[in-house]
């Protein structure tokens, strides 16, 4: 039994009917808590969003996301096989249909997005746009879910012509590039639990040459964040069988903009000689050169 299932249950007789409704809902949906938002909660059952935010409150927190952080970490602490999570997605859609299993994946997707605009995280965005204004070279590294991220933010800051570089570990040797990582340089980490080795690896590698690093991970307790300069969290619940990686690129973006709002001038033409070279090398169609080949 976990320390949040403990607390309710103390507290529960003397709970007020409507709040001891909330919390037998709370008990009984223990991972549909971690993933709905307190709205979706407090309809499923059947009380108000201000009774969850209550029962919150009796129990100690500020509100119902204090609560709600802890069925998170204890659904996070199981390390529940994705397997099993593909099962839950298939039995939710088969009970409510297909509307339903949108409706939770989106509910849950905004609720995160709306997390990452509290002061705390916005201000852990800027300290973390400070080290890359201010580093050498950027490093990038991230592995299976956690790559795309990373990929995106090595290419946008390239773009706008910052010295970056994407440890993608193809062949095997991406990892090679770190024998140049100086104090001077940052490294820009991305893992999520089950925690990638390659990535914790190249943290603690990282760590020992002095570099400042920049964690995007799920926890304060997450095994890169412990050697970061900077920690961003990312929320990753949700209802379908693997976690959701959109505010891992939404935070990505953040960060390209505001490097590239900061550089000015630099930013502007670093993206106007990129341009010239893809007109050049004519990466992208248009609608001129699709009508030519049509005739």
């Amino acid at each position: 039994m976990t320390s949040v299932e403990d607390r309710l249950l103390s507290a529960f007789d003397d709970l007020p009917p409507q709040l001891q409704t909330a919390a037998r809902w709370l008990l009984d949906h223990r991972d549909d808590v971690a993933f709905l938002s307190m709205r979706e909660v407090a309809r499923r059952a059947a009380v108000t969003p201000a009774t969850m935010t209550r029962l919150a409150q009796r129990l100690g927190y500020d509100g119902f996301g204090g609560l709600r952080e802890l069925f998170a970490n204890a659904v996070r602490a199981r390390a529940v096989p994705f397997r099993e999570r593909a099962e839950g997605l298939t039995a939710r859609r088969d009970l409510d249909g297909d509307s339903a299993l949108l409706a939770d994946t989106l509910a849950v997707t905004s609720a995160h997005l709306r997390a990452l605009a509290e002061p705390e995280t916005q201000a852990a965005i800027v300290q973390a746009a400070d080290i890359l204004q201010q580093c050498e070279r950027a490093y990038w590294v991230g592995a299976r879910s956690g790559f795309a991220p990373m990929h995106l933010g090595a290419y946008l800051l390239s773009l706008i012509g910052e010295k970056t570089r994407l440890l993608d570990l193809a062949g095997g040797i991406g990892l090679d590039a770190l024998v140049d990582l100086t104090p001077a340089d940052a490294l820009v980490a991305l893992t999520i639990a089950p925690y990638t080795k390659t990535t914790v690896e190249a943290v603690a590698f990282a760590a020992e040459r002095g570099a400042r690093i920049i964690a995007l991970t799920d926890s304060r307790t997450s095994p890169i964040a412990r050697n970061a300069s900077v920690t961003l969290i990312v929320p990753t619940e949700t209802p379908s069988f693997l976690h959701t990686m959109t505010p891992a690129f939404l935070v990505v973006e953040c960060l390209a903009a505001l490097v590239a709002a900061r550089r000015g001038q630099r930013t502007i033409d670093a993206i106007a000689r990129a341009e010239e070279l893809l007109d050049r090398l004519g990466i992208y169609t248009n609608s001129q050169s699709a009508r030519r080949r049509r005739s």
